[in-house]
């Protein structure tokens, strides 16, 4: 497929103008700007994929608040010192 070439964008902005006024063209451009931004900005958070190493990371600052030393430990004994930690409290 072609995409519009620089005559069909004219005639269809002239047409717009018309019909709708330089207003509801304000309005709509904004609206439109505001939209792309917002989904600009959702697209940008989180990387696929991520979900399991920001849990890792969240278990391993918990481990660190409470004192424990992650160097060296995997996931499931940074668990049980957590646990381990709380239940000696």
């Amino acid at each position: 497929m072609n995409s519009p070439g620089l005559l069909e964008l004219i005639v269809i902005v002239f047409l717009l103008s018309t019909f709708l006024g330089p207003e509801k063209i304000k309005t709509s451009a904004r609206a439109i700007g505001k939209a792309y931004r917002e989904f600009r900005g959702y697209a940008n958070l989180t990387p696929l994929g991520s979900d399991e190493i920001t849990d890792k990371e969240n278990i391993r600052s918990s481990a660190e608040k409470l004192g424990i030393d992650t160097a060296g430990m995997n996931l499931n004994e940074i668990k049980t010192a957590i646990i381990d930690e709380l239940s000696n409290d």
